[in-house]
């Protein structure tokens, strides 16, 4: 049986396939279309929501990039 390799390991061999480029770039746009849409925002749940969409998805990409540099 194949071992299973950790997401680190894996994430390490996705970063240089072109699809998983595409996903990452989808990923940094959206983030940017949250910190866009605070403009927006019309009371602090909405900020809120963004805020924690935001975070999300920097928390992944810091992760990739994090594990990529390895």
């Amino acid at each position: 049986m194949i071992p299973v390799p950790t997401l680190p390991e894996a994430v390490s061999i996705l970063v240089n396939n072109e699809e998983f480029k595409v996903f990452l770039s989808f990923l940094e746009d959206e983030r940017e279309v949250f910190i866009a849409n605070l403009r927006q925002a019309e009371n602090p749940n909405e900020v809120m929501k963004l805020a924690g969409s935001i975070s999300t998805l920097d928390e992944i990409l810091q992760f990739v990039s994090m594990s990529s540099s390895k």
